[in-house]
């Protein structure tokens, strides 16, 4: 596996006792909004969609973002560099290219899980969240990341703002 960045494994300590329940689980769906090279989508393959039947389903551009400009990396192989990471696991994902609010609109659930992690922008991330939250089964987990970002001063440009509007709309 190749990795460019490691923005993921801050996560593992709380991801393994908020996903124990999952672990093993036969029939877990889980979807992933915004996938990058895949750490995360690794990570989970190896840890948690292990049962009988688990799936993860992944949504991601392959495009980057106006963020990512500063990392200077080649994202006409972002997909190959995906690709190449989960190959292990190839038969228990589903990867949808594409802008989420699109793919979004025509998946089917129920997942167990969400995981929003696309665009940092503001509007994106409530649009990931509201888009995603009726395919979310009742008692499943939403994840966000990067609540804390702050790589822009402007807010709408950041993934709080999206986070905190979704919360305050929807209970659950």
């Amino acid at each position: 596996m190749h990795f460019s960045q490691d923005w993921f494994s801050q996560h593992i300590p709380i991801w393994t006792r908020l996903l124990h329940e999952f672990k093993g689980k036969a029939g877990l769906r889980i979807l992933e909004i915004g996938t990058f090279e895949g750490r995360s989508t690794c990570w989970l393959l190896e840890n948690i969609v292990t049962g009988e039947g688990a799936h993860i389903d992944c949504i991601d551009t392959f495009e980057g973002a106006e963020d990512m400009v500063a990392l200077k990396l080649d994202m006409s192989k972002m997909r190959d560099v995906f690709e190449s990471n989960i190959a292990p696991w190839r038969d228990r994902v589903t990867v949808y290219a594409g802008e989420s609010a699109a793919v979004l609109r025509g998946l089917s659930g129920p997942f167990d899980l969400v995981y929003v992690d696309g665009s940092h922008r503001a509007p994106d991330v409530l649009a990931d969240a509201v888009l995603s939250w009726p395919l979310l089964k009742v008692g499943g987990i939403m994840l966000f990341d990067d609540y804390l970002w702050q790589q822009d001063p402007r807010p709408e440009h950041c993934p709080r703002l999206g986070i905190d509007s979704f919360l305050r709309c929807q209970k659950g």
